[in-house]
């Protein structure tokens, strides 16, 4: 999908602010009394799900159904005891040791709704209290003992601490990351084996990575991750780990665009031949899982060099920390050259956008989540070196991978390690998988929660949001499908339908990947990417041929198969002066895509139903009272930013549908959806497209919309002012006094931080201010 750019974070490496790759770690529970109370034995994590110490209690959070699902699992029972609602969309969810309590972390609401749970009563739980925390809590996880309970609150940059026994807020800790572009989000909490919990450490990940000093926007070592630890007695900082990028992601491209290199061999079929070696940064960091004193942090790898290529652009990485050291450990593994060195001839299945992790307790064995393949993928890793790696089928030598259901995002093992529940998000349900067998099978699946009515609008919702998440996809044939043997998905790029957060040198230029929040933001669709390149989000279908190396969703007119590459456009199709304009794509007949329910939907028309609910992110200062958001927003209408960023869209670019007068497409772009604003400099290392040529961007780009835009750092569509600040600062004159004919009327550096704070608090509540 639209993959764009975003702004580098510039000197974060200097504020430090390890931010802990801590998204997923779940309790690895085994049955403990002491002091009469049952307690962890394992490293505790954060995660979707989450069972009790004895293995009997099983909860879910159904972040669809605003509730909560109680199975009992103890002896295999896998019965549902009830579905409770809590708050809107909840995202972690933690156990107590004892079973007792249930903490839900209600991301929307920004609550946390705790339950009391009496297995015998009728219901079996309800809700004790509910506490306000920060914006967007996430993760969420106990203490191995229960007396401590920490959220990571994505947005306002902080974790809260409750007191498990209380049920009381006792602190919030601000500042866990940087103080632009910080998401923390994955939590691990370490156990020493007492009844002490205050002597443990807590690790938090940040999702996004943040700029490398004196590193280009573009490169493949532009930015890296940061971990956070927090102490347990003090509840505060006590350190941030920097992960290390890697340095060769063991597959090669054809060139390295921002050097202007081309490869000068080429292989037997004339083609070029990848001989440039491709590094990759750390980058989407949502789970975390401790085992043997290491923990290991599954993410998505960023390559946003060119040329574009589906195998040289994300990366399905395991970093590796030494929680001794509180250092990494240099050990990171690229599940995707697995699979590429499977015996020719095998069923290759690349498990794109890692998503989350666990380890058995008494074998060095552990799973990673794929989120976009449906799959989970075996790992095992050395007691004394923290060295992972992937492990294989003996039969037929491929990567050791069990399918699962549609978009999982967590997983927990069970004390007696017999038995993995895997929760997978779009087809409502856990998946139970027997790993005292080899290979390891699925027993069944639990309905965690109702799917929507088959053939609603909800279904459609529903299957374009599997498609947008997924990287294979169950179609009516097998004729087309979103990428090349699981390799790559429109979330890969697009996580929850946002940005990474990544600047990739693409067929146009270098590009910060662009939130699809906005595109249909107040009723119309925006001209889309930088450059007003594409009209429909249909368009989109090259994405999924050209960068994720798909087959695609698109028939010939006749139906009879898929449409030619060369003949599917953006605008335009042919080469000068044979120029014409496109066919609309979405006239084109669609690739029939099978729902949960088994419904039949157009692929297409599934995706783009989806696109228009993609949910904007809510600002931390979004109900704030301080007088300086009020004069900001008299600044921005007094120096006529709505002329750009005006109406509810908060961005002039509107589109009534395709293009249909070859006169408005110059240089391949909607020429009148443009605005120069002095933003593009030619002269600029990264300024460059894919092939190494010219990129556009001399008659400007695309107005951005301003909703929730404190989250997606950095801006400018090749990422040039690393905050919101240095994009209202003196380098970027020209763009800050645009709405006024070149007249500046932002010189004074603290008016220019009231605009920005204003700025900071524009999300899909705030008021717009029309042209």
């Amino acid at each position: 999908m639209n993959a764009q750019a975003l702004f580098p974070i510039r000197g974060i490496l200097r504020s430090v602010l390890l931010i802990v790759v801590v998204a997923a770690l779940f309790s690895v529970p085994v049955h403990v009394s002491h002091a009469a109370a049952t307690l962890f034995t394992g490293p505790t994590r954060s995660g979707p799900l989450a069972l009790s110490a004895d293995d009997s209690l099983l909860a879910v959070a159904n972040t669809d159904n605003n509730s909560v699902t109680l199975f009992d699992v103890g002896a295999d029972a896998n019965q549902k005891l009830a579905e409770l609602p809590v708050g809107k969309e909840p995202n972690g969810v933690a156990v107590s040791p004892d079973g007792s309590k249930v903490y839900v972390a209600n991301t929307v609401d920004g609550t946390v709704s705790i339950l009391g749970v009496k297995r015998g009563d009728n219901p079996p739980a309800s809700v004790i209290t509910t506490l306000s925390v920060g914006t967007e809590p996430y993760g969420i996880a106990v203490t191995p003992n229960g007396h401590k309970v920490y959220v990571t609150n994505a947005r306002s940059n902080s974790v809260s601490v409750i007191d498990g026994d209380k049920n009381t807020l006792v602190k919030t800790i601000s500042g866990i990351g940087p103080a632009v572009g910080a998401e923390p989000r994955g939590i691990a909490i370490t156990n020493n084996g007492n009844a002490d919990d205050t002597d443990e450490t807590v690790y938090i990940t940040h999702f996004y990575s943040f700029a490398t000093n004196n590193k280009l926007d573009g490169e493949d070592d532009a930015k890296t991750a940061l971990v956070t630890r927090l102490s347990t007695g003090s509840d505060s900082i006590g350190g941030q780990i920097v992960l290390k990028n890697q340095a060769d992601t063991g597959f090669k491209a054809t060139g390295d665009a921002i050097a202007r290199q081309t490869s000068k061999e080429k292989d037997a079929d004339g083609s070029l031949k990848a001989t440039f070696t491709t590094g990759a940064y750390p980058n989407q960091l949502q789970a975390i899982a401790i085992k043997n004193g290491f923990a290991y942090l599954p993410n998505t790898g960023a390559s946003p060099n060119g040329p574009t290529k589906f195998n040289v652009n994300t990366q399905a990485l395991v970093h590796v920390v030494n929680t001794g050291t509180n250092q990494d450990a240099g050990l990171t593994m690229n599940m995707h050259k697995a699979v590429a060195g499977q015996p020719q001839g095998t069923r290759e299945v690349f498990p794109s956008v890692p998503w989350a992790i666990a380890f058995k307790n008494k074998e060095n064995i552990g799973y990673v989540v794929s989120a976009a393949s449906n799959i989970v993928v075996k790992i095992a890793v050395d007691p004394q070196t923290g060295a992972p790696s992937v492990q294989t089928n003996p039969a037929d030598k491929r990567v050791a991978d069990i399918p699962v259901g549609r978009n999982p995002r967590g997983i927990v093992i069970n004390s007696a390690d017999s038995r993995a529940y895997v929760y997978n998000a779009i087809s409502h349900d856990v998946t139970v998988i027997d790993l005292t067998r080899s290979p390891e099978q699925v027993l069944g699946t639990l309905r965690s929660s109702a799917l929507p009515t088959a053939g609603s609008p909800d279904e459609l919702v529903w299957a374009g949001r599997e498609l947008y998440n997924g990287a294979i996809g169950e179609f009516e044939n097998s004729s087309g499908n979103m990428s090349q043997n699981g390799w790559g998905a429109c979330a890969a790029c697009h996580p929850w339908g946002l940005a990474d957060n990544v600047i990739w040198i693409f067929g146009s230029g270098p590009r910060r990947t662009l939130s699809q929040h906005q595109d249909f933001a107040g009723g119309t669709m925006r001209a889309l990417n930088w450059s007003g390149i594409f009209d429909e989000e249909q368009d989109f279908e090259l994405n999924i041929r050209g960068v994720s190396g798909g087959k695609g969703l698109l028939f010939k007119q006749d139906g009879t198969a898929l449409e030619d590459t060369a003949n599917i456009g953006g605008l335009t199709v042919g080469a000068a002066p044979k120029v014409a304009l496109a066919v609309p794509n979405s006239t084109r007949p669609q690739l029939k895509f099978r729902t949960a329910s088994g419904s039949l939907v157009n692929a297409w028309d599934a995706i783009v139903a989806y696109e228009k609910t993609i949910r904007a992110p809510i600002s931390p200062l979004e109900k704030s009272d301080d007088p300086d958001i009020a004069a900001g927003r008299q600044l921005f209408t007094q120096n006529n930013c709505q002329s750009c960023h005006g109406g509810p869209k908060w961005s002039k670019s509107t589109l009534g549908g395709p293009i249909t007068d070859l006169g408005q497409v110059k240089n391949g772009e909607i020429f009148a959806q443009l605005t120069n604003v002095g933003t593009f400099d030619p002269k600029a290392k990264n300024e460059v497209r894919a092939t190494g040529a010219a990129p556009l961007g001399a008659d400007g780009f695309v107005p951005p919309s301003l909703i929730s835009v404190f989250a997606f750092p950095p801006y400018f569509h090749n990422g040039a002012a690393s905050s919101l600040d240095e994009a209202l600062g003196d380098k970027f004159i020209a763009h800050r006094s645009a709405g006024t004919g070149g007249v500046d009327g932002l010189t004074n550096p603290a008016d220019r931080a009231k605009l920005v704070k204003f700025l900071l608090s524009i999300d899909a509540n705030t008021a717009p201010i029309n042209p």
